[in-house]
């Protein structure tokens, strides 16, 4: 679902960052294979920058402010491609889709 008004982006961030956050706290505690270490942190980067903008986006949406909103929803969504991306590469499902060997 797309949060198509201020109100809704609110509700949607304050809704959604703290399960997010608590996540990503889990896996930052996770201790990856010695060769996976730097994708693992590559991959963690992205989702802390995907945090980030969204913290941006609802303050932004708190402001009414569509600039500021564009702009943060436009890094929200590169780093939530990087950290696919990232995550894909290690082997992982992501956003519902099933990593299949040859994609390892």
């Amino acid at each position: 679902m797309t949060p198509r008004s201020y109100d809704a982006v609110v509700q949607w961030g304050r809704r959604t960052l703290p399960i997010y956050a608590a996540a990503l706290q889990k896996l930052e505690r996770l201790r990856p294979p010695a060769a996976d270490a730097d994708a693992v942190r590559s991959w963690l980067a992205a989702d802390r920058k995907v945090a980030l903008a969204v913290r941006d986006l609802v303050a932004a949406a708190e402001k009414r402010d569509f600039p500021s909103l564009s702009e943060a929803a436009s890094r929200a969504q590169l780093a939530g491609s990087r950290s696919r991306s990232e995550a894909t590469s290690l082997g992982m499902q992501v956003c519902g889709s099933l990593a299949t060997t040859s994609d390892r």
